[in-house]
């Protein structure tokens, strides 16, 4: 694909800037992939393309998390989280999963949660363990965030960092996180499902039915141009055009 494109394309548009969130042919061809798969009603005007997943993760928390604000995580868990969670003036709380399953803890996990509770990160397939968060993980975990919203009156964050969800084996179900709860905010990479990890190519995903959706993506979007994370690799959004649902050769 990528030979393909380089003989094809004109230089000048193939290496070019693209706007700061990324072309929106590109981010189209995205979410109308998402929309067919996951019967969904994406809009490309809400996705924001980025240099991989430690920058949507990185632009994401620093869109939502104000100083002092607390992100949950749950152990085991990428250590990167702590950094970029800090870095983005907040407090990282760290939750042990249930150690025979690696499935939540919902009993620590909601004693965790409180009024200065802006997120929780979940990562599945996860890093490193490889679990999946089943679906009535994933329905349970919704139901839980919906009411402690209610009970302190806020906005809780879900960010659902899925560099790896095309990669499940044996038939397994990955659920779709924003499927069940609103306020998800999706960072995903194609480094994994595609074998690239040098190339540094994702996206964030902002549902339209998240609170105040095209307000949270202005955020998103003020974010990564504060960070400098602006116009991800041109010749690779071109390159995820044409890969949408490939895989890399699993055998």
């Amino acid at each position: 694909t990528l030979i393909k494109l380089i003989k094809e394309s004109d230089p000048t548009i193939l290496h070019g800037y693209t706007s700061g969130a990324g072309d929106l042919k590109v981010r189209r061809s995205i979410v109308r992939y998402l929309n067919n798969k996951y019967q969904t009603n994406y809009d490309e005007t809400l996705m924001y393309l980025t240099v991989g997943a430690a920058a949507s993760l990185t632009i994401s928390l620093n869109a939502v998390v104000n100083p002092g604000d607390e992100v949950i995580v749950l152990a085991p868990f990428f250590p990167e989280y702590k950094v970029f969670i800090e870095k983005a003036g907040g407090k990282t709380i760290i939750v042990k999963s249930i150690e025979e399953s690696f499935q939540p803890d919902f009993e620590e996990l909601s004693k965790s949660i409180n009024a200065n509770t802006k997120a929780i990160i979940i990562n599945f397939p996860n890093n490193p363990t490889g679990v999946i968060l089943n679906l009535e993980t994933i329905k349970t975990l919704s139901q839980l965030l919906k009411q402690k919203q209610e009970e302190y009156q806020t906005t809780i964050f879900l960010i659902s960092d899925e560099p790896y969800r095309e990669i499940a084996y044996d038939g397994v179900e990955v659920p779709f996180v924003t499927k069940y709860y609103n306020n998800t905010l999706v960072c995903y990479s194609y480094s994994k499902s595609l074998s690239l990890p040098g190339e540094r190519i994702g996206y964030i995903l902002v549902p339209d039915e998240a609170y105040e959706s095209k307000a949270l993506y202005a955020a998103v979007a003020g974010s990564g141009r504060a960070l400098g994370y602006v116009c991800a690799p041109s010749m690779m959004q071109k390159v995820i055009t044409r890969c949408q649902g490939e895989t890399g050769d699993v055998e």
